[in-house]
């Protein structure tokens, strides 16, 4: 039988700060404390992709690979699927960027063949930057006409970047409490001297500051 290429949504998902876990647990004579946190995020990933039978999901080391056939009627979904384990991630101090688009790809008995992946990794190394994942113009150029790009789980910054909005809290109090001690958390516990680290956390911040209306990022400028 002869392998076909068909099209596909593809989302390439990098996990923030993985190799550093991964040392900690490896070179501490402790009992590892971020294997089981990063394993649950991998089931927790798999729960709700696997919600939908379409769906694929290939994780390796601190990179996911999430795949549907490309049918526009579904792409809220995906994205919807997409920022419910993000925030799930956030909720457990862990945060991710990346891409999303869509191409040729082919994946089957774990092997994986895929003009989109290649796509999606561009957009996640060139553009995400942040804790966020950044959705294709081109994208959602292609879906405008057919679903209503408006009503989507997504949020567009200054810079004309467009990314899944996942700090959703539909006027849900607690929901924002949760969400908001959660952003502050990860924000406190990242390395300070880090100076990469902390313009990613002065990002979150930002958007956490607009989204659930906390003061994370505090005055840009400070009198000595």
């Amino acid at each position: 039988m002869t392998l076909q290429l068909s099209s596909h949504f593809v989302a390439f998902i990098d996990i923030l700060g993985f190799s550093e876990m991964v040392r900690a647990d490896c070179e501490s004579v402790q009992e590892p404390r971020f294997l089981e946190l990063l394993h649950n995020a991998h089931l927790r990933a798999t729960a709700i992709f696997g919600r939908d039978l379409d769906a694929g999901l290939i994780q390796f080391s601190d990179s996911i690979v999430l795949s549907r056939p490309f049918q526009l009627d579904a792409l809220p979904l995906f994205i919807e699927s997409i920022a419910t384990w993000q925030r799930s991630l956030l909720l457990d101090g862990l945060i991710c960027r990346g891409g999303v688009t869509f191409g040729k790809h082919f994946v089957k008995d774990r092997f994986l063949f895929s003009k989109g992946l290649i796509d999606a990794y561009h957009l996640e190394s060139t553009q995400a930057k942040y804790p966020r994942i950044v959705v294709s113009k081109n994208l959602l150029e292609l879906a405008a006409p057919i679903v209503d790009v408006q009503n989507l789980l997504l949020i567009k910054e200054e810079d004309g970047i467009t990314f899944i909005d996942y700090l959703v809290i539909d006027g849900d109090d607690e929901k924002r409490d949760t969400l908001s001690t959660a952003t502050q958390t990860v924000i406190e516990s990242a390395p300070h001297g880090n100076a990469s680290v902390q313009e990613k956390m002065r990002w979150l911040a930002r958007y956490a500051d607009h989204k659930l209306g906390t003061n994370l990022s505090g005055p840009r400028f400070a009198i000595l």
